[in-house]
């Protein structure tokens, strides 16, 4: 018996690896997309109802038969199923080619026929090509937010669907109550975002700024300077009042005796 189930497992694994050498083609999901920055990798990236990623399917089953001689690694990643690699590489349109070597992604724009893809390989035609920059790279973290958007944005559609058609719910309603998530969660979000920069920079009553004590004595001297200048000028006013007085007593008493003279000639 143990013979038996011995033999019956090394019949199993050779299946395995023979079908995997005839597949060849390996699919690259969110759990193991991080393999590609492992080795050379050719990764296609299509979506099942698209015509022009059908057209390839036949050249692609042929190059992945081929990437063990090629010595290179052959991928697809289904979008439909993985909408966040979708995001992490910028897919705009389908299908979509990568070229990965020691972890720079580099996109094909070339024919797509077998010939065309077996000498870029061959004669290593990717060193022309402007490798993605690193804050734009599939690793990073912009480009991880932009998954998770993706993801997102994909059960929302998910759960219109589910709500349209399964339920009955008109669409109207639907984007509505989105509408009023989309409110609810923005509102929190920036509740949450108050709190936390009161609590790093919490905010103080306002007052008035004390000016610096060499500026203090300076306006101090200049105060005591105006005062000493109002005061000698309400000396020279007093003194001038006086005087004007006086002359015009003086001027008085005169014309009064002036006056008299002439009563007393007579």
């Amino acid at each position: 018996m143990g013979i038996k189930t011995a033999s019956l497992l090394v019949l199993l694994t050779a299946c395995v690896i023979t079908a995997q050498d005839v597949l060849g083609s390996i699919d690259i999901t969110e759990e193991n997309w991080r393999d590609l920055e492992k080795g050379e990798w050719l990764v296609k990236f299509y979506a099942p109802w698209c015509p022009a990623c059908r057209s390839l399917e036949p050249v692609w089953t042929k190059i992945s038969k081929k990437g063990k001689d090629l010595d290179i690694n052959v991928g697809e990643v289904d979008v439909t199923a993985y909408p966040g690699l979708s995001g992490r590489f910028v897919i705009t349109a389908l299908p979509t080619i990568y070229h990965v070597i020691n972890g720079e992604y580099r996109k094909y724009e070339g024919g797509r026929t077998e010939d065309d893809l077996v000498q870029f390989i061959q004669e290593r035609k990717y060193i022309d090509l402007e490798s993605v920059p690193g804050w734009y790279a599939p690793g990073s973290y912009i480009m991880g937010i932009l998954s998770w958007l993706f993801k997102i944005s994909m059960t929302v559609r998910v759960i219109h669907t589910v709500l349209t058609e399964e339920y009955g719910i008109p669409a109207w309603s639907s984007y509505t109550l989105f509408a009023l998530l989309t409110v609810a969660i923005g509102l929190f979000l920036g509740l949450i975002l108050v709190l936390i920069s009161d609590c790093i920079c919490p905010t103080k009553g306002q007052t008035q700024p004390t000016p610096p004590p060499a500026a203090a004595e300076k306006e101090s001297e200049e105060d005591k300077e105006k005062k000493k200048g109002n005061k000698k000028e309400k000396k020279q006013t007093k003194n001038g009042e006086e005087k004007v007085d006086k002359v015009s007593k003086g001027t008085g008493t005169e014309g009064t005796e002036l006056r008299q003279r002439p009563k007393d000639d007579s």
